[in-house]
């Protein structure tokens, strides 16, 4: 048809440490809004943004869907879930906190890639309104990004700030435009690498397998991410140091809603099956 417009569906990332921004970065490019409180996103939130490209002369409809989620190192099967079909990553990183920095490098690109395998990626350094604060600037961005891909980006890595806006646009749409070029979707299996559960050594490795085992179960991260992040908040449960109460509560709560779509006899495995990893400790 004359004039129809091409339409193509892209899923990015944002990763990086709790407090880095990323939750306040999507809003601001999604709805030019700005809110200083900070809420942990515990579970995985997609927010949906049209945007529309100049490729070569032709006017290209883009759909990205935009992934938050836990932003908790320790949480690797859970976050994995999320992981599966994502083709591009803006990396968060706090300039007030150097440790924001280090963490891409040591956790959350080898998270991200050992699922995904290579992918554009672009860095940012958030919080720039605060940089009479900043314990890293651009120079220690641009070194930590050049050890990685470029995959066609003009620009790798970006100062931002979320609060006045600053480069927000521009890093969003720096990687719409890189996906749009790339159009070859990569077709991943990560479930055999979820469900490839390793040794738990700690309470908060039980609630990572737990979250994980429910998301699955439950249709993905997406469909499942509201639902604990709403009963993590009703049980009080830290996510940073899960107590056993807190996880027994939040089981029995997960248990109450398979009730409402599993028969009885699976509600009752997965009930027993988790409560025995908390009793490991």
């Amino acid at each position: 048809m004359v004039g129809m417009i091409e339409t193509v569906k892209k899923n990015i990332i944002l990763l990086g440490d709790g407090a880095a921004g990323k939750t306040s970065l999507v809003r601001r490019f999604v709805t030019d809004q700005f809110s200083d409180k900070y809420m942990t996103t515990l579970g995985s939130k997609v927010t949906k943004k049209d945007v529309y490209i100049n490729l070569q002369g032709t006017q290209r409809h883009m759909v990205l869907l935009i992934w938050d989620i836990l932003g908790q190192k320790g949480y690797q099967y859970s976050q994995a879930l999320s992981f599966g079909g994502i083709e591009g990553a803006l990396l968060v990183s706090d300039i007030t906190r150097k440790s924001t920095l280090d963490s891409l490098k040591d956790y959350w690109i080898p998270s991200l890639v050992s699922v995904t395998g290579a992918l554009p990626m672009i860095f940012l350094g958030n919080k720039n309104d605060l940089r009479d604060q900043a314990e890293f600037g651009e120079k220690e961005l641009k070194e930590m990004a050049h050890g990685y891909e470029p995959c066609e980006l003009r620009n790798q890595t970006y100062m931002t700030s979320s609060k006045t806006g600053e480069n927000v646009e521009a890093a969003f749409r720096e990687l719409a435009e890189t996906l749009m070029r790339n159009t070859e979707k990569a077709r991943l299996n990560y479930t055999q690498y979820i469900m490839d559960k390793s040794e738990i050594n700690s309470i908060k490795e039980v609630a990572d397998h737990i979250l994980a085992d429910f998301s699955l179960q439950f249709g993905g991260a997406e469909n499942a991410g509201p639902i604990l992040e709403r009963h993590i908040r009703e049980v009080g449960m830290n996510i940073n140091d899960p107590t056993k109460k807190e996880l027994v509560e939040l089981v029995n709560a997960l248990a109450n809603i398979e009730e409402k779509f599993k028969p009885e006899k699976v509600v009752n495995l997965n009930r027993t099956k988790r409560l025995y990893l908390i009793n490991l400790f």
